[in-house]
């Protein structure tokens, strides 16, 4: 079978030569419209452009993109924000130092035809690297797309570790929620709660794990105590109602992220639920939100705005042609013991 030309492309779509090439190279001049014709004509005759080519002749685009993802395909205001605005500060400044672009793209990932919004954006050759938030990090779909794809592709606290795409930044999401749990149990707590992650993200799986397995030194978890929750801080607080209201209460709450151990904070401060002296409350990620709050929030630190940095400066040299640029290392974290939890009382 013959393989599809730029003319090809261009009949299709029903456009020039040259407005095609304005598309594929992220060119401002063309339209919403036609781009949108332009990339489904690519999408359908699965043309790619020569890129080895352009990497010969020594032509770079200076952009790669930072790609979100969530259940929606417009990204609302949230604390979680707090954990995306952290990665992107870093990939933002190391990408000017260097001279290159950020380009912030939504991928709602329950949003109609992902797989194939997908395909189209990884596709464009004018994006010298891909940066994705988690849960794009490990969604099926997503995964199945970059493997078929060879390109350069930086995955954010991912689970999975996939072979064929080794570049990740992360932090050791099991070992920093263990820790979490051993300082409660070490302040003499037992009864304590556990709200999880958004299923489907590798660190809600691996921050589950770890309280179980940390629990299960004093004699296991009491299921009775967990909540499902989605990295949200309106799941937090649905998760502490719930948890506020047994006729037995925690002594401590251990939220998966810093956004949900808000939400049971405010619960607990709404019911008269004192913190740390009636209930201690902990979370993971430090965002800004966590030294602001009062008490301060016991959590664990990533190095968001390093780990952001990490991402963009590895794509940067890919795309310069040093391809034994090593992926990313474990990022190491910290375990910050603020004023929201204390050992037990009675």
């Amino acid at each position: 079978m013959t393989k599809p030309t730029i003319h090809d492309v261009a009949r299709a779509a029903g456009v020039s030569i040259k407005t095609v090439s304005r598309v594929l190279n992220g060119e401002p001049k063309a339209s919403a419209a036609t781009r949108e014709k332009v990339m489904e004509a690519v999408s359908a005759l699965n043309y790619s452009p020569n890129l080895s080519a352009r990497s010969l002749s020594g032509l770079r685009n200076y952009m790669m993109a930072f790609v979100l993802g969530g259940e929606a395909e417009k990204p609302s205001l949230s604390l979680q924000n707090e954990y995306i605005a952290a990665l992107q500060v870093g990939a933002v400044t190391a990408a000017k130092e260097a001279g290159y672009h950020l380009l912030v793209e939504p991928l709602g990932m329950a949003a109609e035809g992902f797989k194939e919004r997908a395909r189209r954006m990884i596709a464009m050759p004018a994006v010298d690297g891909f940066i994705f938030m988690p849960g794009l990090a490990d969604h099926p779909d997503m995964l199945e797309l970059l493997i078929q794809r060879p390109g350069t592709y930086v995955r954010v606290s991912p689970g999975r570790d996939v072979p064929s795409l080794p570049a990740t930044v992360r932090i050791n999401d099991y070992q920093a929620a263990f820790d979490m749990t051993r300082h409660l149990l070490d302040l003499g707590h037992r009864r304590i709660a556990f709200v999880q992650g958004l299923p489907g993200y590798g660190s809600a799986e691996l921050r589950f794990e770890a309280f179980r397995d940390a629990m299960a030194q004093v004699g296991g978890h009491d299921p009775a105590l967990l909540r499902p929750g989605a990295y949200s801080l309106q799941s937090g607080r649905e998760a502490a109602e719930s948890l506020l209201s047994l006729p037995t209460l925690p002594t401590a709450i251990f939220a998966a992220n810093d956004a949900m151990a808000m939400g049971v904070m405010a619960v607990a401060h709404r019911r008269g639920i004192r913190v740390p002296d009636q209930l201690s409350v902990a979370g993971i990620d430090d965002i800004p939100m966590a030294a602001a709050v009062w008490p301060t929030l016991t959590t664990v630190r990533q190095p968001l705005t390093a780990m952001g940095a990490a991402a963009a400066q590895y794509i940067i040299a890919r795309s310069q042609g040093r391809h034994d640029t090593p992926p990313p290392a474990t990022f190491r974290h910290e375990l910050v013991v603020r004023e929201s939890t204390a050992p037990p009382q009675g």
